[in-house]
């Protein structure tokens, strides 16, 4: 029996093939980056940074060939037991290489897809919010995602995309280029290829996956202007999104306190609470109890309600005007409250930041949410409604949703949320049909308002609300009749939004649901003071996270990507007793003890984590999952290397090229210790 044939030239090809295909996708994924760039980019981005451009399209290259390299290493692996294999094993190898790299390829480009579109709304590649997608309602998700997005035509191209790619693979591997079994080249010269080929992938993957590019590309660029932009361009949504899954696999009790490098509570403590003294048992008792000045006092114990607007963006009341009516009525009420502006929510996506007001603790980035991981079950002392309800207050929820979200029907009564009050009681007490009267998310605004204000007027004692509205929330569904101004956009609007063309239809659709749940609540405040409740009630109004209409940002409005409002509103006689500093900065882990010093509660101590925003006497600071961290000198932007800082201009914006360090530092090491300091609190109340 013959013995059987082995073709030396099909491993020649094999490593031919390799590297070819790595050099086409490098190309593709590249292309993948200019687009990125082009259709995102703020217009300065290629005036003031382009010539920080280049390096970042080079160092894109390096992270695509990070990936690359890894993705390809299996077949090459796979080459080493190939090399003195018969004909008949390398047809077998071909159709399975053939199957692997169509898979692999698909992927990639489902992943650069992908990431795009998730960029236009959460104004970042892939992160821990892409969690989100199977933690929140997933039918909500589906039918928002079916009604915003053409995803019959997506998966359309997907399918016939897939199908395209098989047969370039089958092409690239076809059995005939590899079993030249006439045309055998020497056994050396295979050799000596394959090991070269061999030790170069090994050692290129190695090195690629054994060093941080983003160090590197900062030092190389330390000397041009920076741009947070810019730094986005070359990373690579694959590997963010293999940094998402394993960010969290890798969670874990105080993950986040060793990550910022704190080994004890009372380390935290004292870089939180400096010249302070730490007694008690628990992390908890230890907490410096506050009294916030000025003291302030009331007649008797007003109502306190917070109103959560969903996706309630500051950037675009930048262009607020007659024109462009986007508030309403609630303008009046914003100019005769207190607006802050310098405000970051705690989290970028509504299960964050929520859940950070019922709790009153910061979000720490890259978790589960509490209502949902190993604490669902835990009662946290830190509780807002716990705060209130230890004065006298009756506490409650109202959501324009089901209550069952995020589990919160179970969550809150842990919490000391008395009353919860969602979709379905409102839909009954009112007669409505859900059919018409309700997007995906939840009721529309005016039905939860409406339940809202008749709660406050049968109040009975003082009472402390959380309002949660749904309406702005893809897929931006509208009432059938409603009544609106008509917007007419400025130039300047258009220009970012658009680029001087027609706003896209979703676009259009995000700014009618920001308008209409801007007007329900003028409504509802008009209704609040019309009645004289309003001369009874504290309240504070902010957003959960902001909204991803395409819009750019340049460098100078780098707060403007996560900021939201807060609005503080009280009573003429509460009103007096404070003069309020509008640019004081804060994030929500601030704005329950704002209410609480408002409502005159002050004097009783707080103790929590955060700072009256009345109080200009002690330090403040905001913070955000994004790293983003503001202070009274400007803003730090956290990276896994250090951080950015810039200082706030005049006009209220950032200043490129003025860096303070010193200070940024000062509040970086906060917000570290904050964020760790909420891992011994979590962790305890879960115990």
């Amino acid at each position: 029996m013959p013995n059987p044939i082995r073709p030396r030239n099909a491993l020649l090809a094999a490593i031919k093939r390799i590297w070819w295909l790595m050099a086409t996708l490098l190309i593709i994924m590249s292309g993948f980056r200019l687009l990125f760039a082009i259709q995102f980019a703020h217009p300065e981005v290629f005036t003031n940074f382009f010539s920080a451009l280049p390096s970042a399209f080079a160092f894109g290259v390096l992270h695509d060939l990070r990936i690359l390299s890894l993705i390809s290493l299996p077949t090459t692996l796979s080459l080493l037991w190939m090399r003195q294999r018969t004909a008949r094993r390398w047809g077998l190898w071909l159709a399975r290489t053939t199957l692997y790299w169509t898979f692999v390829i698909s992927f990639i480009f489902i992943a650069l897809g992908a990431d795009q579109i998730y960029y236009s709304y959460f104004q970042s590649h892939f992160n821990i919010l892409a969690f989100g997608a199977v933690e929140d309602d997933v039918s909500a998700v589906l039918i928002s995602a079916w009604e915003t997005y053409p995803l019959a035509l997506y998966f359309a191209m997907i399918l016939g995309t897939t199908y395209l790619l098989y047969r370039v693979v089958r092409r690239a591997f076809r059995v005939s280029h590899f079993l030249h079994i006439e045309k055998q080249p020497e056994r050396k010269q295979v050799e000596i290829m394959f090991n070269w080929h061999f030790s170069c992938h090994l050692v290129c993957t190695v090195i690629l996956c054994s060093i941080s590019l983003t160090p590197v590309f900062v030092e190389l660029n330390k000397d041009f202007p920076q741009s947070n932009f810019v730094r986005s361009v070359s990373e690579n949504a694959v590997e963010k999104l293999a940094e998402t899954v394993w960010n969290r696999i890798q969670e874990g009790e105080l993950s986040t306190a060793k990550e910022f490098g704190y080994a004890t509570a009372d380390d935290a403590l004292s870089e939180l609470f400096p010249n302070s003294v730490f007694e008690g048992e628990t992390v908890f008792s230890k907490i410096p109890t506050q009294y916030f000045k000025p003291e302030i006092s009331s007649d008797s114990k007003p109502h306190v309600v917070l109103v959560v607007m969903e996706s309630f963006a500051t950037h675009l009341l930048r262009f607020q005007d007659n024109d462009f009516d986007l508030l309403g009525s609630s303008k009046q009420h914003f100019d005769d409250g207190v607006l802050f502006e310098r405000f970051l929510p705690a989290d970028n996506i509504s299960a964050g930041s929520i859940l950070g007001l019922f709790t009153n603790l910061p979000y720490r980035p890259n978790t589960k949410q509490l209502s949902q991981g190993t604490s669902q079950g835990a009662t946290f002392l830190t509780s807002s409604a716990s705060l209130f309800a230890n004065q006298g207050y009756d506490t409650a929820f109202y959501y324009g949703g089901e209550t069952n979200w995020r589990d919160l029907d179970k969550f809150l009564p842990l919490q000391n949320y008395k009353e919860l009050v969602g979709q379905k009681e409102i839909a009954e007490r009112y007669q409505l049909n859900l059919e018409q009267d309700a997007a995906p998310w939840g009721l529309w605004d005016e039905h939860l308002f409406r339940a809202v204000s008749d709660r406050l007027k049968e109040a009975q004692r003082p009472t402390f609300m959380v309002v949660f509205t749904t309406t702005n929330h893809p897929p931006n569904q509208l009432p059938a009749n409603f009544d609106l101004p008509e917007l007419n956009p400025s130039k300047s609007f258009l220009q970012l939004a658009a680029g001087n063309q027609d706003l896209s239809a979703i676009q259009q659709q995000q700014i009618l649901t920001y308008q209409y749940s801007n007007h329900q609540l003028g409504h509802f405040l008009d209704d609040l003071e019309t009645s004289g409740i309003a001369n009874d009630t504290v309240i504070g109004i902010t957003g959960d996270h902001t909204a991803g209409m395409g819009i750019p940002f340049a460098q100078s409005e780098l707060i403007l990507k996560r900021a939201v409002p807060f609005v503080l509103l009280t009573p003429d006689s509460i009103s007096e007793q404070y003069q309020a500093n509008p640019l004081t900065p804060g994030s929500h882990k601030d704005v329950i003890p704002t209410l609480f010093h408002a409502a005159g509660l002050g004097n009783r101590g707080y103790k929590g984590l955060g700072t009256s925003l009345l109080d200009n006497s002690i330090y403040h600071f905001g913070c955000n999952a994004d790293g983003f961290v503001i202070y009274g000198g400007g803003l730090a932007n956290m990276r896994q290397d250090g951080f950015d800082s810039y200082k706030w201009s005049g006009n209220g914006y950032l200043i490129n090229d003025e860096p303070d360090d010193e200070n940024a530092e000062m509040a970086v090491n906060r917000y570290k210790a904050i964020v760790s300091l909420c891992d011994w609190l979590i962790f305890s109340f879960s115990n």
